[in-house]
């Protein structure tokens, strides 16, 4: 789940006001600031839209056992279709059995793969520890997952313009991206990783962010730290940033990319062998429904929304072919971030503030304990595992 929008890094800071025309009018002004839409990668956007990433050779994924999660529309419909058409059985999970069983019937009619049994629905609730536990418990003790699981896509996602809490008592962006998430990878990344496999049979742990975790300023988060703490400083409703459109996304990204930086130095051997490859993948501006909060605001918006990603989101099917490409990686490549707007290198200096500089690797590690300290006191079985 990349915001489709929001992750263009264009439309970040809407003026706060009351008047729905003022908003309407702030709205056009941001869209059209070449500052803010980073003309720049105009250019790259039309690229990813018209010339899309290749995929593999058929079969690629014969005898494979997929797991896509927030698989009934978007980009997690597409990645799971696509994966079925590569040969794998593909397990989607669904916050109900009816949108469940709609996917189901989308993908087996897409793929011309209906009662041959390659697609299996699992209910999967990423507000709650408690749904997140039981998933993958059950998983472990499903026929379908009798051999193991070869590929996990973690692509549930949520963008919310407006504050609300789950039932855990946190910011949903930040229960779903970032707490959820990290608590999900952990669980299946101990359980993936028993057994010794070749690197052709390699296993793949592959998180949907973005590349929005470039854009926080974190100057001040070693402050928020001492100050009751990061992650309560986000979901403290009096920090909301009123008029934002992608509230706390940014920062939910980023956070869950510094768990997903600890989990790949945990499970990499002092040898550099690797039993499960980690990776982080960003699909782009893909015209999905994923900014619909977004559209919600109003008629004005709404236009606007469909006219700036039908002009540079790419499809939901090429979106997700990097989905692909990550869950193929290879051994040298564990915890490479793939993104088609930028080369490796831009991606390296891009990174260098909120990932490589003194400070963010101090705010990592400050994200990091506060992360597991929340998620040991809520779901006290992750202490046995063997990846903290």
């Amino acid at each position: 789940m990349c915001l489709e929008l929001c992750n263009s890094g264009c439309i970040r800071d809407l003026a706060t006001t009351n008047h729905q025309a003022h908003r309407n009018a702030a709205l056009i002004a941001i869209i059209f600031n070449s500052r803010t839409i980073m003309a720049s990668l105009w250019p790259r956007r039309l690229r990813d839209k018209i010339w899309p990433e290749p995929l593999p050779p058929l079969g690629s994924f014969n005898g494979k056992t997929v797991l896509v999660t927030g698989a009934t529309a978007g980009l997690g419909l597409a990645a799971a279709i696509h994966f079925v058409r590569f040969g794998a059985v593909v397990i989607i999970t669904s916050r109900s059995k009816e949108q469940g069983q709609t996917a189901k019937n989308t993908i087996e009619t897409l793929t011309g793969t209906i009662g041959q049994g390659k697609v299996h629905i699992m209910q999967l609730d990423m507000n709650t520890y408690r749904s997140c536990v039981d998933f993958v418990e059950e998983l472990k003790k499903s026929k379908v997952c009798r051999a193991g699981l070869d590929v996990a896509v973690l692509n549930a996602g949520l963008i919310n313009i407006d504050f609300q809490k789950s039932p855990q008592g946190w910011e949903q962006t930040i229960q779903i991206n970032t707490l959820s998430t990290t608590l999900l990878g952990l669980l299946l990344l101990d359980w993936m990783t028993i057994g010794e496999r070749s690197d052709a049979l390699a296993r793949h742990l592959v998180f949907v962010t973005s590349r929005d975790h470039l854009l926080p300023d974190i100057s001040n988060w070693e402050g928020y730290s001492v100050d009751g703490g990061i992650l309560e400083h986000f979901n403290n409703e009096s920090h909301w940033p009123q008029g934002s459109l992608d509230p706390n996304y940014c920062e939910s990204k980023l956070m869950v990319t510094y768990a997903i930086e600890k989990m790949c130095e945990k499970v990499a051997k002092a040898d550099g062998g690797v039993p499960v490859i980690v990776n982080k993948v960003c699909p782009g501006l893909v015209y999905s429904d994923i900014g619909r909060s977004i559209s919600k605001i109003s008629w004005t918006m709404k236009l606007f929304v469909a006219f700036y990603l039908s002009t540079l989101g790419k499809s939901t099917d090429y979106g997700s072919r990097l989905y692909l490409s990550a869950a193929r990686t290879l051994p040298h490549e564990h915890g490479k971030f793939l993104v088609s707007l930028y080369t490796d290198d831009e991606y390296e200096k891009l990174a260098e503030p909120n990932l490589k500089s003194e400070t963010a690797l101090r705010v990592r590690e400050l994200v990091w304990g506060e992360i597991l300290d929340e998620l040991k006191a809520h779901v006290p079985s992750l202490r046995e595992i063997r990846y903290l």
